[in-house]
Formats: structure tokens, sequence, C-alpha cells
């Protein structure tokens, strides 16, 4: 189910000292993060046309979520802006 919606995320200190999703809040609901199931980088450009600025490509943080809810999510950390910023992409139907 497609969401696309900006959310709030806490961040847990794993024992490597990295910093990863431990919690989202979205529709004023708090969902623990049980388990990172997936983790990527997405730096392509997206729908655009591939160009040779650097600068024009996607800079995420992408995770693959289980809840506590018991659904699996797709969060990412859109960091292409000065103000970076959470997205609840979606909630993955059959997981």
């Amino acid at each position: 189910m497609l969401i696309s919606e900006r959310i709030e995320v806490e961040m847990a200190e794993t024992e490597l000292a990295m910093k990863v999703p431990a919690a989202f809040v979205w529709d004023g609901t708090r969902y623990e993060i049980e388990r990172i199931l997936d983790f990527n980088f997405d730096i392509g450009f997206g729908a655009q046309k591939r160009g040779r600025a650097w600068y024009n490509r996607r800079h995420r943080n992408c995770y693959r979520v289980e809840a506590s809810d018991g659904h699996v999510y797709d969060i990412y950390l859109d960091r292409s802006s000065h103000q970076r910023k959470w997205v609840l992409y979606q909630r993955v139907e059959g997981e």
C-alpha cells in the first residue's frame, strides 16, 4: 500500500556505533521497529533523465523494517536537501 508521507523517526545507536531507526510516528501513532530487514542507498536519478550532475541524483538511505504492529514498511531518509526528511514510502503487503 503506497503511503508516501513524512514521518518522525527516533534513532538508536548500535553496538558498532551506527545510528539506525528505532521507532517512527505516523498519523499520530508510534511504531517500534522490531527488526531492520534490509538497508540500501538510493543514489539514482529516479524518473529524471540521467545527467552528468551528481547533485541531481537522489540521496536516500532506504530501510525495510518490521514494526510493532506486525507489518513491514519501507521508510527512507531523504538527504538531498538541506532539511533532511524521513518518509514512510509504503506498507509492504504479503511479507
